[in-house]
């Protein structure tokens, strides 16, 4: 049996070059997408190809097809590729809100937009795409990232549902804080400009700057052991032998422990005015 090709976005630093590299040791051929593929040359088992996802449909589907014929076929899609972009809601601009689900939202949708013709065709696949816990939480100076992965948490549950009758499964992954770059100043981070912070929001965002500050480099996630699970599942091996497929898998005890505190915060103030709620309805 040939090995799987899998194609990784975002593959260029921190959990995609990791899957990437763990994929590639096992003898799987891994095709590592990055708006910089010169940072992926000469690593093992690994073919580096530029994609964009902030580009629009029309090139993200040119450069898929040129992927398609490395190998003739892509089984296993990780979307991977994001980053944060800090401020209040008041301060941002609306084009830093726009660069964010551009490249969180709508960049991850149009790949699979580019790849789902493919996988149809030959009536199988595997979508995975990488979320976070902030999907779950509001936080100052943090919302339009939190608000990005929540909009995409929704989209791709929704896709999963529509893609499932052509053999295509997907998983949505929420990791919690992985010991990644993420949170570096000089990587896949963005603040708002000085000069247009709000003297009002100052404590606000000094506490969220001392906090992402505080999270880089101490981040409680192993991005190793992340990703020796997230492939344990692509593979249906490892811990996830004999598992049924996940549809949607928290990664990170943080993040476990984050989305079950937010499900009853939920449901406790649902609960809370559930009776006042039901007074709207029409009586019969």
């Amino acid at each position: 049996m040939s090995s799987r090709v899998w194609l990784i976005t975002g593959a260029s630093s921190g959990l995609g070059l990791e899957l990437a590299k763990i994929a590639a040791s096992r003898g799987e051929r891994v095709i590592a997408a990055s708006r910089s593929p010169h940072k992926l040359e000469g690593l093992p088992g690994i073919t580096a190809v530029r994609l964009d996802q902030n580009e629009p449909l029309s090139q993200i589907q040119a450069a898929m097809k040129d992927i398609i014929n490395i190998y003739g076929t892509v089984d296993v899609v990780v979307n991977n590729a994001a980053y944060v972009q800090t401020g209040t809601i008041e301060e941002t601009t609306p084009e830093e809100m726009q660069n964010q689900f551009q490249a969180n939202v709508f960049g991850p949708i149009n790949v699979y937009r580019a790849i789902l013709p493919h996988l149809r065709s030959k009536g199988s696949g595997t979508l995975i795409t990488i979320g976070s816990m902030a999907a779950w939480f509001t936080m100052d100076c943090g919302n339009l990232y939190n608000a990005s992965k929540a909009a995409l948490r929704l989209l791709v549950t929704g896709l999963a549902d529509e893609v499932k009758p052509f053999n295509i499964k997907h998983c949505l992954v929420e990791p919690g804080f992985f010991r990644t770059d993420l949170l570096k100043p000089d990587s896949n981070f963005a603040k708002t400009a000085s000069e247009i912070r709000i003297s009002d929001y100052a404590e606000a965002n000094r506490k969220a700057d001392n906090a992402f500050t505080g999270f880089n480099g101490t981040q409680l996630g192993n991005p190793t052991k992340g990703m020796e699970i997230i492939y344990d599942v692509v593979t249906s091996s490892g811990v996830a032998a004999g598992r049924d497929w996940p549809g949607f898998l928290p990664l990170g005890s943080d993040a476990v422990d984050t989305i079950k505190n937010s499900v009853k915060a939920t449901l406790d103030e649902v609960e809370t005015w559930a009776d006042v709620a039901s007074q709207s309805d029409y009586k019969s």
